[in-house]
Order: structure tokens, then sequence, then C-alpha cells
């Protein structure tokens, strides 16, 4: 009879941490990319936004579609087109700007289902195994909003982008 170490107790932070999975792909072995650590912790200052509700001539009133074309506010580039998303409230906390240790509670917010609806759309690595940061394609200068990995629901915040 062999004599078996019990495993060790893994922490709760062990526990919590995304595990890397490696995979062998056709004779390759694969691993996936590291995962970033979520910059809003313990010592993020988040602020309560008092965001003004998207104007009317921004949306149909009874579907609550978008009716005009979303663009970064630092760059203009063109990030998503009329009838792809839907205006929703959602409290979601966002980044203020990359490296920031500032965040923002925002509630209106742009739903799309789907994430090849944006014309021009960057994604973070992984945050947590949990979500991507959403950020203009052209500067990638300011978060504008968040990609949930498992329901691969697309949220862009209505105060971090401009109309045209």
């Amino acid at each position: 009879m062999e004599n078996q170490q019990p495993e060790p107790q893994k922490t709760q932070e062990e526990k919590e941490q995304p595990q890397l999975i490696e995979r062998e792909i056709e004779g390759v072995t694969v691993i996936p990319p590291p995962f970033i650590q979520d910059p809003i912790n313990n010592d993020t200052n988040i602020i309560q936004k008092q965001e003004v509700e998207p104007s009317i001539d921004t949306r149909d009133e009874a579907s609550r579609d978008l009716l005009k074309t979303i663009h970064c506010r630092l760059c203009d580039c063109k990030i998503l087109t009329p009838n792809n998303a839907k205006l929703v409230e959602k409290q979601i906390t966002l980044i203020h700007k990359k490296q920031s240790n500032t965040a923002e509670e925002l509630k209106y917010m742009w739903f799309l289902p789907d994430m090849f609806s944006f014309e021009n759309i960057a994604f973070s690595k992984d945050v947590n195994a949990t979500h991507k940061y959403l950020t203009c394609a052209e500067c990638e200068a300011e978060v504008i909003g968040i990609h949930y990995i498992s329901s691969k629901e697309n949220y862009v915040a209505h105060d971090r982008i401009v109309y045209k």
C-alpha cells in the first residue's frame, strides 16, 4: 500500500486566482497569456458620478436603441454606428484613465450583445478571468467600457463618449 500525502490546503487567495491551463493543439503546447490584476482595488478612489441621462435625440424613446454615431471623445474615432446598441441603466465601476488610482461609478450604458457590432474598439487582456476593459482602438487613452467574458456582454459608458 502506497503512503499518500494529503494535498496541502489552498489559501482563499490561491482559490480565487484564475488558473492558466496548458493545452495541446495539433501537437503544439499552447499556454494562454497571463491575466492582469484588476486596477480597481482597496486603494482606488471611487467617485460616485452624477451623470445626466443621454439626451432624447441619441436614442429611440420606445426601444431605447442608439440613433446617433458614437465617437471617442479624445480622438474622434468612430466607435459605434446607430441601431447597434440599447441604452440601459447598470451601475458599473470603470477606472478613469490608464495607470490611475481613480475610478468612477457610472450608470448610463450602451449595451451591445455582440462584440462584432463595434466599428473600432480595443480590448484589454483578461482581468481576473472575468472581464476586459474597452478602449478606443485609435488612441487607447482611456477606458470607455467593459466586456464580460462569460456572458459576452459589452457596455459602453455614455459619459465617456460623444455623439455625432
